[in-house]
């Protein structure tokens, strides 16, 4: 059943503010395997690192926002309980990525120290798939376990739509990247389900600081305004441009997984939320995320293709205050996404 998009709810996103010239490919033309497609999908990756992926016209798209629409509505029920009862669930900062994540956390490397102003729950797919022990997660959250089995397995599915496009479209073997990101293979791949609260006095304030991804592939649904990335115009390089979020569309990033193991070729890009513009600033912000990692026990380098030369270092100060005296070390991809989400402050 075909579900109707919260977007056409919202107030309207204002044309005055600038806007990323972000790539749109779609799932449908590239589960044909079309070369066209898959270039703009390619040229996307080499340069803003973020595309929008129209999932319209296909079943495997449909059921994406389907259950997107769904995980909202379930979304909106987690979050509104009492902040006590949320924090029963949170997440042991250092220990693990999984349960509950209050606002006020404030990233190690913003140089501003500004608390952000989102909360989340992250689900793993191990839990939810029985690769391995699950957590107590909230009673909203456990009755729709199998909502959340079916949108983890079609948004990784979606994800090595993505993988194998990009790993064709560099001459590699198709399965080069899929078979680094195996979906029965232990890994820190999970559904987030964020919310952010409205800050129409605050212009200043901040829903998550600047920061990349950690993992290779971030699926991400939104329908508010104030997800913004960096600009690559040379004549406003580093400026802030809020993404537009499109009906009938998923808008993909890559992190910096990718960009390890291409040595470079790939880009991630820098990204943030903040207040929604225009009469959006007013209304609580939900999102729905899912995260495609590399599998626990898959070293952090680059590819055959692209050891030629020096690997590339990423993700700002990780390596000034992880990798002090262990300059040459390969990370285990379980040991890098622990030591970044240090990073993070979460």
């Amino acid at each position: 059943m075909m579900v109707k998009s919260s977007l056409d709810s919202l107030p309207r996103f204002p044309d005055d503010v600038p806007t990323a010239p972000i790539a749109s490919a779609s799932l449908s033309t590239l589960l044909a395997n079309d070369d066209a497609e898959a270039g703009k999908v390619l040229e996307a990756c080499q340069t803003h690192g973020f595309f929008y992926l129209d999932m319209r016209n296909c079943p495997e798209g449909q059921a994406l926002l389907d259950e997107s629409e769904q995980l909202l509505q379930l979304a909106t029920k987690a979050f509104n309980r009492p902040l006590e009862e949320k924090q029963r669930f949170a997440l042991k900062k250092g220990v693990s990525l999984y349960g509950y994540k209050e606002a006020g956390v404030v990233k190690q490397t913003d140089k501003d120290k500004r608390p952000d102003s989102t909360e989340f729950f992250n689900v793993a797919k191990d839990h939810v798939h029985g690769i391995e022990p699950s957590r107590e997660y909230p009673a909203e959250i456990e009755a729709a376990k199998p909502l959340i089995r079916d949108f983890t397995k079609n948004a990784h599915e979606c994800g090595m739509v993505v993988l194998r496009t990009l790993a064709s479209q560099l001459g590699l073997p198709p399965t080069t990247f899929t078979d680094k990101n195996l979906f029965s293979s232990s890994s820190c791949d999970h559904c987030r389900l964020t919310h952010k609260t409205p800050h129409v006095a605050d212009k200043q304030a901040i829903g998550l600081p600047s920061h990349t991804d950690f993992g290779s592939i971030t699926i991400l649904f939104n329908w508010l305004g104030g997800l913004q990335i960096q600009s690559r115009d040379p004549s406003k390089l580093g400026e802030w441009e809020y993404v537009r979020p499109l009906p009938g569309h998923a808008i993909i990033n890559l992190g910096d997984s990718m960009v390890i193991f291409t040595n470079g070729e790939l880009k991630s890009a820098k990204h943030r939320v903040v207040p929604a513009p225009g009469e959006q600033v007013n209304v609580d912000r939900y999102s729905i995320v899912y995260f495609v990692r590399p599998a626990n026990e898959v070293l952090m380098k680059p590819v055959d293709k692209f050891q030629a030369s020096g690997q590339v270092k990423v993700a700002g100060k990780f390596y000034d205050e992880f990798v002090v005296g262990e300059k040459d070390k390969v990370f285990t991809s379980k040991e890098w996404m622990d030591a970044r989400a240090k990073q993070m402050g979460s």
